[in-house]
Order: structure tokens, then C-alpha cells, then sequence
């Protein structure tokens, strides 16, 4: 299965365990995917390359579907407030 904008989330939910993940970390899952890994098939991914995407995944679902470049601003700005 291709991960472009008709990537199928039953594929990405089967591949995350059916029984352990909500629609909602699917969906971010899928985001995740297509800004990572776009054109790619997704049985193509490295062990490694999933883990990346789980990881911000889950990142992303705690922080409220905050992008690379909002977590890179907000993470300054704490920086810039604890010195």
C-alpha cells in the first residue's frame, strides 16, 4: 500500500494492533506517515523507519496535533524561559 493522501487507515490500524489503538491515533499515524515517508509502500518500512513514525505519533497525540515546525517554536521558547 502506497502512503500518499489515499493511504488506507485499516492497513496503517492493522499494522498498529487492531485492538490497542483508537481511529483518532490511526489518523495521526497517517499524517505522520505521509509527511515522512511520501510515495513510499508501506510493507517497505524499516523496523526503524516505523519506530521513528510511532514515536512522533505518539508525541503528536499528546501535544494536540502539534507539526515539527510548532513543537521546534515551543521547545525554544522554554529554552529561552528557563535562562
Amino acid at each position: 500500500m502506497k502512503i500518499d493522501a489515499g493511504l488506507d487507515p485499516a492497513a496503517v490500524h492493522a499494522r498498529l494492533g487492531v485492538e490497542a489503538y483508537s481511529d483518532h491515533e490511526v489518523g495521526v499515524m497517517c499524517d505522520v506517515l505521509r509527511e515522512l515517508y511520501p510515495e513510499r509502500e508501506l510493507e517497505g518500512l524499516s523496523e526503524r523507519e516505523w519506530l521513528v513514525a510511532y514515536g512522533l505519533m505518539h508525541q503528536r497525540k499528546k501535544t494536540g496535533w502539534m507539526d515539527d515546525a510548532t513543537l521546534a517554536q515551543k521547545a525554544g521558547a522554554s529554552t529561552e524561559e528557563t535562562q
